[in-house]
């Protein structure tokens, strides 16, 4: 499933790609639309989806600049994953978010 998030004008500013199995694989916002909110909101959207949908658990590798997005969404971070490509190393940190898949109960 892919959500986007759209300026004023109706133009893609950001996008996340939620797999079946609760994996986030991408989250990205345009440079020029960051510190916008759109980020968290794809995450929240995200979450509401795999709830509707039954699953547990969102899972992700996030970059270093992402990372604090996820913290902030209260994703927990399981370890730092480091690697080359091309013979350039990177990392990425592997995050993860349990979710409640029960309906709230309203306290009276």
């Amino acid at each position: 499933m892919i959500f986007i998030a759209t300026d004023e004008r109706d133009f893609p500013v950001a996008y996340a790609l939620l797999e079946q199995d609760g994996y986030l694989d991408r989250l990205y916002c345009h440079p020029d639309h960051s510190g916008r909110g759109h980020a968290s909101a794809l995450l929240a959207h995200a979450e509401e989806t795999a709830r509707a949908n039954g699953i547990a658990r969102l899972f992700t590798e996030a970059s270093e600049v992402a990372r604090p997005i996820f913290e902030r969404a209260g994703y927990t971070q399981s370890h730092r994953r480091d690697f080359a490509i091309d013979g350039v190393s990177i990392h990425n940190y592997a995050m993860e978010k349990r979710l409640s898949t029960q309906a709230a109960i309203p306290v009276r």
